[in-house]
């Protein structure tokens, strides 16, 4: 067993194809169908198990990968170290939320270049499984959620809590009337966040306290913005951060509802303090907008 079975090993463990691995790897996939073999060789145990149309670990693959990711996470935590690193990483991963990327980011992202020109991002919408999987398996360097991810291979940050309110617009009050109460208020028609084949069962991510309060859910969707012109168009009220609302619709009374945010990396990985300079301007970002 060496280093570079490893590498090839643990890049194929991600992909779980080993076409995709190669490609990653910058090698032909029977470099890397050789050096699996040799592997399982040294071992002495399959750690694919492998089909015409699917490959998948083995329990004993499954060991090996999370080995694996401890000794290259250690390996890059001493590069980092040695060479006292504060140069920003050419690319970087980042998985998101709609309203994360279009209000929280865009400040963290300016000042970011101000100071590291060349880094180029990838932003990528995900909800959490997605996410989860994509920071367990290197497709992203971390990530940024509503909802807390409770995975034991991810390490995270509570980054802030976002005011918000029940809101409405005032051609909907002036129409329907304005809920003097909780009660009043939750016979109106709500719009709520629930994204395409999510558990129904679930907390909903703006932080309304269904458990407590139900409410008349009339329109499902994943956008934020969405939610926003449906409220600013008058088809119902809606949960929205009091920061991305201003004076543009009317704040209702009822329960204290706020919208976290948190921070999401492989457990074990170290970052650039180039990456953490990011990561420490966001939850500025978040703080500011708490209290604005």
């Amino acid at each position: 067993m060496d280093l570079y079975q490893l590498r090839y090993f643990l890049e194929t463990a991600r992909e779980l194809n080993f076409t995709r691995a190669a490609e990653a790897l910058g090698v032909s996939p029977s470099a890397v169908s050789r050096s699996i073999s040799q592997l399982e060789s040294s071992v002495g145990k399959p750690l694919f198990a492998r089909s015409k149309r699917h490959v998948a670990l083995t329990a004993a693959g499954e060991t090996l990968k999370i080995r694996a990711e401890r000794v290259f996470d250690e390996i890059e935590g001493a590069r980092v170290e040695l060479a006292g690193e504060v140069r920003a990483p050419e690319t970087l991963r980042i998985g998101s939320r709609e309203m994360i990327t279009n209000y929280l980011l865009p400040e963290p992202l300016r000042l970011f270049r101000e100071r590291f020109e060349n880094t180029r991002f990838g932003l990528y919408e995900l909800e959490h499984a997605a996410m989860t999987e994509a920071i367990k398996n290197d497709r992203l360097d971390f990530g940024f959620h509503y909802t807390d991810i409770p995975d034991p291979a991810l390490g995270s940050i509570h980054l802030g809590k976002l005011k918000s309110h029940v809101y409405a617009s005032k051609a909907y009050l002036n129409k329907n009337g304005r809920p003097r109460n909780t009660a009043e208020l939750l016979k109106h028609p709500f719009i709520a966040p629930r994204g395409f084949g999510e558990d129904p069962t679930a907390p909903r991510a703006d932080g309304f306290p269904d458990h407590k309060h139900p409410r008349r859910v009339q329109y499902e969707t994943d956008l934020l913005e969405t939610h926003r012109r449906f409220v600013l168009d008058g088809l119902c009220i809606g949960v929205l951060p009091d920061f991305v609302m201003g004076k543009n619709a009317v704040a209702l009374e009822g329960p204290p509802i706020f919208r976290d945010i948190y921070f999401f990396m492989r457990r074990g990985r170290v970052l650039p303090k180039a990456a953490e300079f990011l990561i420490a301007s966001v939850k500025t970002a978040v703080k500011n907008a708490a209290n604005a």
